[in-house]
């Protein structure tokens, strides 16, 4: 990651980023789809795919001159979001999908995101600030192991780079929410959508923080109270002719959507990370962030000066050949930093351990890289940390193993369901009828519901259920 963004730069360094060639957001957008891929996953999931496809396609059907071909695409994330890549590439998470009650608020906020596109906010963005975000790396730990140090701390922070979950600027999202709910009500959608849509995910936000949204002058969104009252007042002077909605009924295109994590990337726990489909569990120290993406596990504590990396390698090689290859890769000046090589064993598997040791400031540092088989596969963890949290890491890698039999029979997975209430059902009673894991509060909030409220029989309810992996 961290060689495609300074391959990016040089790029960047050589085009003028005055010139107004679109040829630019393609290849960004390309660039970074990729990492989308990578690190979020696409929800493999056509039908429902397909319907926010066809919504998006109405939108950009209105726009004067749309400047790329739409991409739409749904992606696995508990965060409730939407986004753009340069060059028409758009996504919504599948943490939105729960909030949404309507067709017409998937559209407003589909068209938000295409006119992020369409007036090229990122790029123009992308002049003011993206160079320093992308070479930002938390803590002072920085060139013991070249580029592997340089991901495993900016792993937390790509996915909020400027490209990706991009902050516009409050000028921007102004302009992509007056004219984003234009674009909507030109293609035969509510625009007061955009509102109910807005507050609801503020107050789920709130709910399930336990934080009330505060006015920030360093928050690049505007204030949603401000937010809502200058839709508000924009949509009082708007005309607008309702067309027939693609699905007669929104919520069942996403009946058995995904709900969290999905287990097959892994799941983490409090300070456990277990992944059933490759077959391990590793505990982390308490207090200590774990992210978890496609390709790799990355974990640090508060200070974020010690940090770990799991990832694969090629389990055709063995551990010591694979530590030969990884130093053969590198620059002279971190070669001169290994201190030892050896074979490490961890219970009855034999692995190698490479160490490195560094000054920064007046600071010692250890780097490790660890190649650990297990089954059929190869680990390769890295390491960072001071001399006085040398122990730590060591205890994290004694806690890699296999899963037992009676933790893979536990694993589950959690899924939107949509459930027809009885008259005069409360959400308390629905939820205890149906297994409902959501907690009250916050079923009553995606639904629009309060808690004394009495359903009406056939009324749809979103609830989430969970299911054995």
């Amino acid at each position: 990651m961290k060689k495609q963004a300074i391959h990016i730069l040089t790029i960047l360094f050589s085009i003028s980023l005055v010139a107004q060639n679109v040829e630019l957001d393609k290849f960004l957008g390309e660039q970074n789809a990729k990492i989308v891929v990578s690190e979020m996953g696409i929800y493999n999931d056509l039908d429902k795919t397909e319907y926010i496809r066809k919504i998006g396609n109405r939108l950009v059907a209105e726009l004067e001159n749309p400047l790329f071909e739409y991409q739409f695409h749904l992606v696995e994330n508990p965060s409730p979001n939407a986004f753009a890549l340069p060059g028409g590439y758009l996504y919504v998470t599948t943490g939105l999908l729960p909030i949404l009650q309507s067709e017409d608020e998937l559209a407003c906020i589909l068209g938000h995101e295409i006119i992020h596109s369409n007036n090229r906010h990122s790029i123009k963005q992308l002049k003011k600030s993206i160079f320093p975000k992308l070479l930002e790396v938390p803590g002072k730990l920085i060139g013991v192991i070249d580029s592997e140090v340089g991901e495993l701390f900016n792993a937390p922070i790509e996915m909020s780079n400027e490209l990706l979950l991009a902050s516009y600027g409050r000028k921007s999202e102004t302009e992509a929410d007056k004219e984003g709910i234009e674009l909507a009500a030109k293609a035969g959608y509510n625009p007061n959508a955009m509102i109910t849509a807005l507050s609801r995910l503020s107050k789920t936000i709130s709910v399930a923080t336990g934080e009330e949204e505060s006015k920030s002058y360093f928050n690049d969104h505007p204030y949603t109270p401000d937010r809502l009252e200058a839709i508000q007042n924009q949509i009082s002077g708007m005309t607008w002719k309702k067309t027939s909605q693609i699905s007669s009924n929104y919520l069942q295109n996403f009946d058995g959507t995904l709900f969290g994590d999905n287990p097959e990337k892994g799941i983490i726990k409090d300070n456990t990370f277990i992944h059933p489909e490759l077959n391990f569990h590793v505990e982390f120290p308490e207090k200590w962030t774990i992210d978890n993406q496609n390709s790799h596990i990355t974990a640090y504590d508060e200070s974020q000066q010690s940090g770990i990396y799991i990832v694969l390698d090629n389990p055709n090689l063995s551990p010591k050949k694979s530590a030969s290859v990884f130093v053969e890769s590198l620059k002279k000046e971190y070669k001169e930093k290994i201190i030892k090589h050896e074979h490490y064993q961890i219970e009855n598997r034999k692995g190698y351990l490479v160490t490195f040791q560094d000054k920064v400031e007046t600071q010692t540092v250890f780097a490790y890289a660890l190649w650990i088989p297990m089954e059929d596969k190869l680990f390769r963890i890295m390491g960072i940390a001071s001399k006085q949290d040398q122990n730590i890491l060591k205890e994290i890698v004694l806690s890699l193993r296999k899963l037992s039999i009676e933790e893979q029979s536990h694993i589950t997975i959690n899924r939107m369901s949509i459930v027809t209430a009885k008259k005069g059902e409360t959400i308390q009673s629905l939820s205890k009828r149906e297994h409902n894991l959501l907690n009250e509060n916050l079923t009553c909030v995606i639904n629009d519901k309060n808690t004394s409220d009495k359903l009406k029989k056939g009324e749809q309810i979103k609830i989430i259920k969970t299911f054995k992996y």
